[in-house]
């Protein structure tokens, strides 16, 4: 059986370790305190645990919205076709 790859989770994974890793290179962080100390690896990790399923939400709202959308425009076509 093949095993299951979260690609959205990879994809966060590795903006995370940009961002990171950017932070760490222009000299200066923007990191809350409490975060501070936390080793790098494990920081990437629990950026992209936690970024994830918001991600996750936000995508079931753009198709939530876009069918809402759709519909509206196909009811506005079919009032300006009657």
């Amino acid at each position: 059986m093949p095993e299951f790859i979260d690609h959205l989770k990879e994809h966060m994974t590795e903006l995370a370790r940009k961002y990171v890793e950017g932070e760490s290179q222009e000299g200066f962080n923007t990191f809350p305190p409490e975060l501070m100390g936390i080793e790098f690896e494990r920081l990437i990790q629990l950026i992209a645990d936690e970024a994830t399923p918001i991600l996750r939400k936000i995508e079931d709202d753009a198709i939530a919205a876009a069918i809402e959308k759709a519909a509206a425009l196909i009811r506005y076509s079919w009032k300006k076709e009657g």
